[in-house]
């Protein structure tokens, strides 16, 4: 019987091809016990959801996207079996699931115990489901999930006390959400310390960014220390060093800017000619159409009455339409200081105060310097307080 022998470059090639994973695109295969077959499944850039890096369908409990990024890249992966469930006109519960991981190019596996076992979206998210799922084949993401796993403590904690704070809160329960912020602050930058990679790294100091007048210049400085040895070689590092470039303009201390404002009995006045000499002066932006900003006037009142005979209370105002302050102002009775913002004054609140959404705070100390912005009037008082002693 004749020998049949396999050339040596072709017993290589097979051998090449069995091993050889790709770079210049990823190969994302998952198994998710449980899914419903027709699942939908989408992989965007976490943030820009409208932008699909891949899509596909989940069928007998497994699924494989191929895509390509250009660099290591922090995606979500979101799951909806709703369009499936509404087209068999099937009364089971419909699924909707989002896990968001490090995508790079290679050959990548997630794996998960059941498809309940995942965090579900939106308000439903549970931090602690973050756990039961990984992603293999990207080292990226390996390093990430030891800081997901590390904080998961802090962020439930956090995730916890902000639901619970929509709803019903006190200024103990800010207090608690403070000081678990600050102890995740801390995690988050010993973990950027001890580890160098920079996609993970340049995530995780965005998380770090705070409201403006709420930081000083050497934290920034702190921030733009982590990436002091590295060169402008992404994007995202070039944004951050941006955004820390434009952040020095809110720092705690910078003086208020002044702006002219408008009386109830229509007279223009200096809004620095208002603040309280020697002492703090609130400020509080809000509008008549605003139902959040006219949902803090019962708080403000109650932080009036504890602290309006050493703290200057002034509510400006940017409605548009002079009527709807007036009607406004005729129908909640505030005991304040009360301002309508001229359109030239509006207009220079977002560069000078960054003032984005209503309702704002400020808090001017007995030098004119802002020395704190937020929109919760609950984070307002623990700071009166503070001051106040």
């Amino acid at each position: 019987m004749k020998k049949r022998y396999i050339p040596f470059f072709l017993l290589l090639s097979a051998l090449y091809s069995c091993n050889n994973k790709p770079t210049d695109h990823f190969v994302l295969r998952g198994t998710i016990p449980g899914a419903t077959d027709s699942t939908e499944i989408v992989l965007s850039p976490a943030g820009k959801y409208s932008q699909k890096i891949a899509q596909g369908f989940i069928v007998n409990g497994k699924f494989e996207l191929q895509g390509k990024v250009d660099q290591p890249t922090y995606c979500r992966l979101s799951m909806n079996d709703q369009e499936y469930l509404d087209r068999s006109d099937s009364q089971q519960h419909s699924r909707y699931m989002e896990i968001d991981f490090f995508v790079e190019n290679g050959e990548l596996t997630f794996q998960t115990p059941h498809i309940d076992s995942l965090p579900e979206s939106f308000w439903r998210y549970d931090v602690r489901k973050e756990k039961n799922y990984t992603l293999t084949g990207s080292p990226t993401q390996e390093i990430f999930y030891r800081y997901q796993q590390q904080t998961i403590p802090s962020r439930h904690g956090i995730r916890q006390l902000e639901q619970h704070l929509l709803k019903d809160a006190t200024p103990e329960e800010y207090k608690t959400l403070t000081k678990t912020k600050s102890e995740l602050e801390a995690q988050t930058k010993e973990f950027i310390r001890q580890h160098h990679n920079l996609p993970v790294n340049l995530y995780l100091v965005n998380q770090l960014k705070k409201e403006p007048f709420t930081y000083d210049q050497a934290y920034l400085d702190e921030l733009a220390g982590f990436f002091a040895s590295c060169q402008d070689t992404c994007s995202a590092l070039k944004d951050f060093r941006q955004y820390l470039q434009e952040a020095r303009a809110y720092v705690q201390g910078k003086p208020l800017e002044d702006g002219k404002v408008i009386t109830p009995d229509k007279q223009e006045t200096s809004l620095l000619s208002r603040l309280k000499k020697g002492g703090y002066t609130v400020i509080d932006f809000w509008a008549s159409w605003c139902g959040p900003c006219r949902a803090s006037f019962p708080h403000l009142r109650e932080m009036y009455k504890i602290h309006g005979e050493k703290v200057t209370f002034i509510s400006i105002s940017v409605d548009k339409d002079e009527k709807e302050w007036h009607k406004a102002l005729e129908e909640e009775k505030l005991p304040w200081e009360q301002y309508l913002a001229t359109p030239e004054f509006s207009k220079a609140t977002r560069a000078d105060y960054n003032l984005t959404s209503i309702p704002t705070f400020l808090i001017i100390n007995p030098e004119g310097n802002i020395i704190f912005s937020g929109h919760n009037s609950n984070e307002l008082e623990t700071i009166l307080e503070a001051k106040n002693r």
